[in-house]
């Protein structure tokens, strides 16, 4: 009996097409090619066939053959003058094809026929490429100058705007220094897509869940009194949803951090036969009897402790934890992040090229309007992003069918309006978070506990 499998010889055949490039050039291109079928799982193309790709836990080795390719082993830390820490990603161009039964994500260091120059490599005022971005490697904090920063040891900075965030991001420019943003739609491609075809899915989740399981409930609350302590006292079934090393807040209101914002538990022990009390670090506070509890963001700089390029603390899969991909912390869970670049209005997307002309309830030039609507249905898990050959950066919900196993395997919010971006969902999502989870529900002066953002700058 023949052991020839007609279906599976003319998919590779539809691989080779789709993924064929017209050069003599011999430098390495590393794709991932997917048939939209409902496994998110890709197949490997062009020089990233046979690599195999992993993420680690703690000190944990573990072996991943992109650390060795081009342009991932280029990525890395550097520090500014300002003492921001961000990861450094060397220029290189993307191609993207999209069709029927199939969709294809290549990248080279050097730019193949249909090939396209992601718009933070380009110099708007030179018209000239630039080699690098910067991305901040830290959740955004907030300096004392009000600026926006990147930096180790504290909480990320929550319960703002986009609008506040980009004008933080902004007041890095100043004294010769420029380039400073916030996340855009540009980077977000970059990211994804550097995901993507390093571990050839498109659930990000299967490969680190990261921090999406702390607690944000209403019924945690504080049922004893304290003055001036480093304590809260709540029921033992509230207590039994917190654990030592977990970052926490209390507030009047939930989510409001009016008692405190940004500790750490550093014990859960027995107060009555009712009550647990955790303690918490930094100054004593006081505690009033309905003050709510819950988790907030990571504190900054838990990588150190991870030696693989990818990997979380403790655990990879219980979604307690929160991971770094190459660098970059809490690239998804934790707190969303704010993109810019993209602003949508009646389901419709428009999207900005030039970081110096964002602006947030902008539906003319310098936005453009992409070539597809997104999808009208909220609160559902994505099967198909939309694809403009024109904008082939900007990737959005288009269709909403799948599950967090299938197809994207992440969440999608959206509202009718006039909404802005956030992406990668929040510490208390779940399942529903991941590198392509996106929230278009949100106006332009939202924020909220579990919102903040993301440093940038480019080579300028």
């Amino acid at each position: 009996m023949s052991r020839f499998n007609s279906s599976s010889y003319a998919l590779q055949q539809q691989i080779q097409a789709a993924t064929a490039v017209n050069t003599t050039l011999t430098a390495p291109i590393y794709g991932a090619y997917w048939t939209k079928g409902s496994s998110p799982t890709l197949v490997r193309t062009n020089n990233a066939v046979g690599m195999n790709a992993a993420a680690g836990t703690d000190g944990n080795f573990v072996q991943n053959d992109f650390d060795n390719a081009e342009i991932y082993r280029e990525i890395g830390p550097v520090t500014d003058t300002l003492g921001n820490t961000f990861i450094q990603i060397p220029k290189f161009y993307i191609r993207k094809q999209d069709g029927a039964g199939f969709k294809t994500w290549q990248i080279s260091k050097y730019q193949y026929p249909g090939f396209y120059l992601p718009k933070c490599f380009w110099n708007y005022e030179t018209s000239q490429e630039l080699p690098y971005v910067w991305v901040g490697a830290y959740n955004a904090s907030l300096s004392a100058g009000n600026a926006l920063q990147s930096v180790s040891g504290v909480f990320p900075l929550v319960n703002t705007d986009i609008i506040n965030m980009r004008t933080y991001a902004q007041a890095n420019n100043t004294g010769g220094l420029q380039g400073y943003q916030q996340l855009d739609i540009h980077v977000v491609d970059v990211l994804q897509t550097l995901f993507y075809v390093e571990f050839a899915t498109l659930n990000s989740q299967a490969i680190m869940q990261g921090w999406v399981n702390g607690r944000f409930v209403a019924t945690d609350l504080a049922t004893v009194a304290t003055t001036s302590s480093n304590q809260i006292v709540v029921a033992n079934a509230t207590a039994a949803g917190y654990a030592v090393g977990q970052p926490i807040a209390i507030g009047v209101t939930q989510g409001g951090n009016e008692v405190c914002y940004g500790r750490s538990i550093t014990a859960i022990a027995t107060y009555d036969a009712s009550d647990m009390a955790i303690t918490f670090d930094g100054a004593p506070v006081s505690v009033a009897v309905g003050n709510y509890l819950y988790n907030v963001g990571w504190k900054n700089g838990f990588s150190s402790n991870v030696v693989a390029t990818s990997g979380s603390i403790s655990s990879n899969t219980d979604g307690l934890h929160p991971c770094v991909y190459r660098g970059i912390e809490s690239p998804w869970g934790d707190v969303w992040q704010f993109v810019d670049g993209l602003n949508i209005t009646a389901y419709q997307p428009w999207v900005c090229n030039d970081a110096n002309q964002y602006a947030s309830d902008v539906f003319a030039a310098p936005y453009q309007q992409l070539s597809y609507t997104v999808s009208t249905t909220n609160a559902s898990y994505v099967e198909a992003m939309g694809y403009d050959s024109a904008h082939p950066y900007a990737a959005l919900p288009v269709t909403v069918a799948g599950s967090p196993s299938t197809y994207y395997s992440d969440y999608y919010l959206i509202a009718g309006g006039s909404q802005i971006a956030l992406v990668g969902a929040g510490w208390s999502s779940g399942a529903s978070a991941g590198l392509s989870d996106w929230d278009l529900g949100a106006g332009s002066g939202h924020s909220g506990v579990t919102l903040g953002g993301r440093l940038l700058k480019k080579a300028l």
